[in-house]
């Protein structure tokens, strides 16, 4: 297991509105947060019993270049129009909480 987070992890759900209470979506959303914190500790649990022998945590030098190539690719998706603009700025808001030397927080263009 290299020890690097590389994907965000989405669902789309469609549904015919008018068979659904107006407060649907948002008590939906509120649901799929509560559930959060119970997907993040089994994804902990599984990760704990991974082997140490098997872990690989990459050197800074390597996490900036990954970061570099994910970037790329999500700018390059995003000026396609396969990925929202507006949720790129969110997820880069979280990215940038959760580790806020990350090189992407000082600059533009995503």
């Amino acid at each position: 297991m290299i020890n690097f987070p590389v994907i965000n992890v989405t669902a789309d759900l469609i549904i015919r509105q008018e068979k659904f209470p107006a407060s649907f979506a948002a008590q939906s959303r509120n649901w799929f947060v509560k559930q959060l914190p119970r997907s993040f500790a089994m994804v902990k649990r599984m990760e704990a019993e991974i082997p140490s022998k098997y872990i690989l945590n990459l050197s800074r030098e390597d996490r900036v270049a990954y970061q570099k190539i994910l970037r790329e690719g999500r700018i390059d998706l995003t000026r396609q129009g396969i990925y929202d603009q507006s949720m790129m700025n969110v997820l880069k808001r979280a990215r940038c909480t959760v580790e806020r030397t990350n090189f992407e927080c000082s600059i533009g263009g995503e």
